[in-house]
């Protein structure tokens, strides 16, 4: 099965905007431990968000290397879309930082700086989190705690040829089910660890903790997430004929993970909501005004631990809500028009929208 799921309408865009923002929110009150803000972590999940990200990654990321003339196109496609804004929000923070360093600009451009720049532009973010003298005093010094995913992001692009491959040569059941067995093996087994080594411990800037729970969600952990993307994308077809019972059945699912497996189903119920948020009703072309989930992620993380660190978490709970969310919108705007759009190919969805609006 290669798939050949036409599903130019959708609601895609909005719906990652959407988990973006859930992220935003959960952060606010990560950071910040505003009782205010709790309950942002009550009702809100960054994780089932970030999880939905990577279901939609699969099902976008295995279509577009279905579409891609050759693996260097596709490898192409996928850097101008992620790279340049990642590069920029890395680069920025570590020039703009030592503004607030309690270190001078001599130390401050040292090591450490190097360290941190080296690392985090080769997505290996756990390596060097923190920049030196910088938000030490905040309850978390990590500049950009959010950007973990993105070295998965990274691992699932580079992942998806093989998958397309083994389908091929071995069927889409078989290569699907092994790959969901081995990525389930390796979250639950090093849960399990984790559970009976909780001694096992490693340090990092932000904190000790335990070296089994860190692996649990790493790579290929979160693959069963993104294989359910794929599976979206290849039974598409199939799958738009039953919006109305995938629907019952997702909430059905939610209700029994919620109350009774805590977690053990989510990949089910999680990709059931994409699929029918995305597909069943179109809520018109949020494309045509870009793409800006992408950009408030990666820059959420460093406006908020500024925030914090200039006391302005001081102010009511209701104004640092308020300016928060306008400068992480707006710079979220700005990363799309002013980086993210420019290194769009000519064939990228969001240039043709662009291209049609005025008409």
């Amino acid at each position: 099965m290669t798939g050949n799921a036409d599903f130019s309408r959708n609601n895609l865009d909005c719906l990652r905007l959407v988990f973006a923002s859930i992220v935003v929110l959960f952060h606010i009150f990560a950071l910040t431990q505003i009782s205010a803000y709790s309950i942002f972590a009550h009702y809100l999940s960054a994780e089932s968000a970030v999880k939905s990200f990577f279901v939609i990654s699969g099902l976008l990321i295995y279509r577009s290397y279905t579409r891609s003339s050759s693996l260097a196109s596709y490898l192409e496609k996928r850097v101008r879309r992620i790279y340049p804004a990642y590069f920029t929000v890395i680069v920025l923070a570590a020039v703009a930082l030592c503004a607030l360093s309690s270190l001078p600009a001599l130390k401050y451009f040292g090591a450490g700086f190097w360290k941190y720049l080296g690392a985090n532009l080769l997505f290996l973010n756990f390596l060097a989190p923190g920049l030196p003298g910088v938000f030490t005093a905040n309850n978390d010094p990590a500049v950009n705690g959010a950007l973990w995913t993105l070295k998965l992001e990274v691992a699932f692009y580079l992942f998806v040829p093989f998958i397309h491959y083994l389908c091929r040569r071995f069927g889409t059941g078989r290569t699907m089910g092994t790959i969901f067995a081995f990525s389930c093996i390796w979250k639950y087994g090093f849960e399990y660890l984790a559970s009976v080594n909780p001694s096992r411990v490693i340090y990092t800037i932000a904190g000790r903790h335990n070296l089994y729970a860190k692996l649990s969600v790493q790579f290929p952990s979160q693959l069963v997430y993104f294989g359910a993307g794929v599976l979206l994308f290849l039974y598409f077809d199939e799958l738009k004929l039953h919006f109305r019972g995938i629907a019952g059945i997702t909430a059905c699912l939610f209700l029994l993970d919620h109350w009774f497996t805590r977690g053990v189903l989510d990949v089910f119920w999680i990709s059931g909501i994409v699929f029918v948020c995305g597909f069943w009703r179109y809520f018109g072309n949020f494309a045509k005004y870009g793409d800006f989930s992408y950009g408030v992620y990666i820059v959420h993380f460093p406006i908020l631990q500024t925030l914090i660190a200039i006391g302005f978490a001081g102010t009511s709970p209701a104004v640092f809500l308020s300016v928060s969310l306008l400068l992480i919108g707006l710079a979220g705007v700005l990363m799309w028009n002013l980086v993210e759009r420019r290194f769009l190919e000519n064939s990228s969805h969001y240039r043709q929208v662009i291209v049609k609006a005025p008409g």
